[in-house]
């Protein structure tokens, strides 16, 4: 049996629409956030894969639209069983915004892998970034590849050249916590937990 199969059936068939009618029933205030999910998936197909050219996988949940910007030339690719909070209100926590999922290059990449989950926040890569399976990021993190600006230069309020980008790459099953941020260069081991409010570095260990 293939390892997302096994994820899925581990889940206890969350998945599955008559099980989580009763988890709704146990948590009254999720009924309302799963039937606007349930209501927003043909738009979340037409506005990912259509509008925005993202490459989504199957059993999708977006509670919200989240806001893509994508370069023509560049690549975001999305796994099976994508969990993705938006609302203000469908985390407890609470969601400032939408996720952003931005591609700044041509040669960007974002690749995000099977059963993750993802609340608010924002994804911005000039480079690549990579979300391994079964990952979880919590509420309002960033995740950005790029300084956007030059650090070495007096003109860097309009100066393109020399800004420094490194791939990100987080592993499998990993556990990022609410608020963090995690800069260019970083590099996530599997089964890693990241306090919530922690900067991860590129020489950062984990």
């Amino acid at each position: 049996m293939m390892d997302k199969e096994k994820s899925r059936l581990n889940r206890g068939g969350f998945w599955d629409i008559e099980n989580n009618l009763k988890q709704t029933a146990e948590t009254p205030w999720k009924a309302v956030s799963e039937l606007m999910m349930y209501a927003l998936k043909p738009f979340a197909w037409l506005y990912l894969k259509v509008l925005c050219g993202v490459k989504v996988g199957k059993n999708y949940k977006f509670y919200g639209l989240p806001r893509v910007f994508r370069h023509r030339k560049s690549s975001i690719v999305i796994g099976d069983f994508f969990e993705n909070m938006n609302r203000w209100d469908s985390n407890p926590l609470g969601i400032s915004h939408p996720t952003i999922i931005c591609t700044w290059s041509r040669k960007a990449s974002i690749r995000i892998g099977n059963d993750v989950g993802i609340s608010g926040g924002s994804i911005v890569s000039a480079e690549s970034i990579e979300i391994g399976d079964g990952t979880l990021i919590g509420a309002n993190t960033t995740i950005i590849d790029t300084d956007f600006h030059p650090l070495n230069n007096p003109k860097r309020r309009y100066e393109t050249k020399d800004v420094q980008s490194k791939a990100i790459k987080i592993g499998k099953n990993v556990f990022i916590g609410m608020n963090c941020i995690i800069l260019k260069g970083s590099v996530i081991p599997d089964n890693a937990v990241v306090p919530a409010g922690s900067v991860v570095r590129s020489n950062a260990k984990l």
